[in-house]
Order: structure tokens, then sequence, then C-alpha cells
């Protein structure tokens, strides 16, 4: 079962790694507004569906649908205007090599906030993943100096909630009896409404618009990190624990690292390598020595 945790987990990281790396090439055809408006609705036709033929959705009380509902305007309003803030000013693969230092801090909260049991192994691994993410936004290839651009940073605050979200609230609302497509919908529609909203306080002063090449990207990013993403994911975390699974979100970095030189062309350092490197063995800990 762990084992097919973490293979769910894994295909989780590549779905939002291709997603991250679209979302580059998508900002320059739609402003950021546009494109976190138009997302939710095509996430909603393809969840909505796909929910319908497998489990369903149920209500699962007030409380929990109001958890759910605070944890999609956490993870995909805030941190994801963060991360594209960030993407927007810098490269792909090191905005988003800042942003997965998510599981580090899924790592963290879920041992303080949900008591799951310290394993050393599952730290060593996080370590890893984070120590990766610093290489590969390192500038310079000399072995001396480390630099890296602070228009970066708000990727590392989306990481920072995108961690908590992604462990502590899910885990909660799965202890307490809400199925996963109900909070996958929970909070397609909290993060949606949360867009609309500042769509239009946007559209007050600027025009929305909305190119057909943008759109396109945002129907695809959507299925991918909304909906196929999500889904893995949840699935993960309803077979083994939140702190085993954190480790293996992190290689989303080596995904994007390879998306980013193959799609996008870009040419990260040496040192880039040497980050992705890092990443992958701590992939490696989790996936050999977590579930031990």
């Amino acid at each position: 079962m762990t084992a097919i945790a973490i293979l769910l987990a894994t295909g989780a990281a590549i779905a939002w790694a291709l997603e991250t790396v679209l979302s580059k090439p998508a900002l320059r055809h739609m402003d950021m507004f546009s494109y976190g408006a138009l997302r939710p609705l095509f996430a909603l036709m393809f969840v909505v569906p796909y929910g319908i033929l497998t489990a369903g959705f149920g209500f699962p009380g007030w409380r929990l649908l109001a958890i759910a509902a605070v944890a999609g305007i956490i993870d995909s309003f805030v941190g994801s205007m963060l991360f594209y803030y960030a993407v927007h000013r810098v490269s792909a693969h090191e905005a988003t090599s800042l942003s997965n230092t998510a599981p580090f801090w899924g790592v963290i909260t879920s041992i303080l906030i949900l008591g799951e049991p310290m394993q050393p192994i599952l730290i060593l691994a996080a370590v890893c993943v984070v120590l990766g993410a610093l290489f590969l936004v390192n500038k310079s290839d000399e072995k001396s100096s480390f630099s890296f651009s602070l228009r970066a940073l708000p990727a590392l605050a989306a990481g920072i909630l995108w961690g908590f979200v992604e462990t502590v609230p899910v885990k909660y609302c799965f202890a307490n009896g809400m199925t996963a497509m109900t909070f996958q919908l929970t909070l397609i529609v909290s993060s949606g409404a949360a867009w609309g909203i500042a769509a239009a306080l946007r559209s007050r002063r600027t025009p929305l618009r909305f190119p057909i090449r943008g759109v396109g990207f945002a129907f695809v990013t959507a299925v991918l990190g909304y909906g196929v993403g999500w889904i893995l994911w949840l699935s993960g975390v309803s077979m083994a624990p939140a702190s085993l699974l954190s480790p293996v979100r992190g290689s989303m970095t080596l995904f994007t690292f390879l998306f980013s030189v193959v799609l996008l062309h870009e040419r990260p350092s040496k040192r880039s390598a040497l980050g992705a490197l890092f990443v992958l063995c701590g992939v490696l800990l989790v996936s050999v020595f977590g579930s031990a």
C-alpha cells in the first residue's frame, strides 16, 4: 500500500511540475488575474464528472467544509498568486525550486500539528530536497559565492503555504470523514471564488484579457494542477502518512528542472544539476527507507 501511495505522490509531482513550467509561457499571453479566474472553471469541467463517476460527493458538515474552503483559498489563491508573481519575473526552474521547499514544511507541520511520528530518515529526505532547491536557485557557479534573486522570494512563501495545506488540512479532513473528491471540489470552488472576486476588482482598472493561446494554457494547466495532480496526491495521502509523502513531492523540483530545459529551453548552471541530484537523493531516501 505504501509503495502505491509513493507512486501516486510521484505522479502528482509530475503533473504539478508540468503545470508550473507551462505557467511561465501562459503568463506571457494572459495576465495573472484572468489566468487565475479561468482555471477553476476548466477544473470543474474535469473534476465534477470524474467525482460523479467514481466516489461521488458528500456533505461532511459545515466545519470540515469551512476548513477545506480556507485551505483552498490559502493554497490555490494566495499560494498560487505568490508563485505567479515570482515565475513571471525569474526562470521557471528557479521559482519552482524555492516553492518546492514545501516538502520540508509539510514534514514539519505534519509532525508538530498532526502528531505523526518523527522518523530521522524523513527529516533527512526533506533536508536533501531543500538543499537541492537552494543549489538550483544559486546564480553563481563559483564555490565561494551564493546568490539568488530576491524577486523569487514570493515563491518561497508559496512553498510554505503549499506544504502546510497539502498535509495538515488534508489529513485532518480525511480523519474526520471527508472524502477526497469532496475536499478537492471544495478547494476548487473556494479558490475559484477568491480568484473571481480578485479578477472583478482588477477589471475596474484594467480590462481582463482572454487570448486564445492563453485560454489554451489555462485549460491544460487546470486539468494538470487542479485535476490530475490533486486526484493523485489526495489518493496517496489517504493511503500513507503525510510526513512520508511530503518529501516525495520534492521530486517536483527534478521534473521541473527537466521540463524547463526541454520545453522552455532554459540553461541551468552546474549548481542546478547538483541541486537536481540532491532532490533525487531525497526522493530515493523516502522511497527506499521511509516504509521500512
